[in-house]
């Protein structure tokens, strides 16, 4: 439900994953491009693909360095059975 309190919990999570993902990007500077995996993923789309959502929001929000980020493509990875 909208403005529910567990959408706000989901926009907090999404929010979060997104931080942590411009983080590793930052980190290991991926130019190849940034797969993001994992079960939440798929099950979160609508939370992380628009480039207003909580995620994208949250990933672009880097200070400064910012403008690096623009040079990692994101990929949502949709299969949850992926083997490693």
């Amino acid at each position: 439900k909208e403005g529910s309190l567990c959408e706000q919990a989901v926009h907090i999570s999404a929010a979060a994953y997104g931080s942590e993902c411009g983080s590793a990007a930052l980190k290991f500077i991926p130019t190849g491009g940034l797969y993001v995996t994992g079960g939440l993923t798929p099950k979160l789309l609508k939370y992380i693909q628009p480039s207003d959502s909580p995620f994208m929001k949250a990933y672009h929000d880097k200070g400064r360095v910012t403008p690096l980020l623009d040079s990692v493509p994101i990929f949502a990875v949709l299969s949850e059975d992926l083997g490693l």
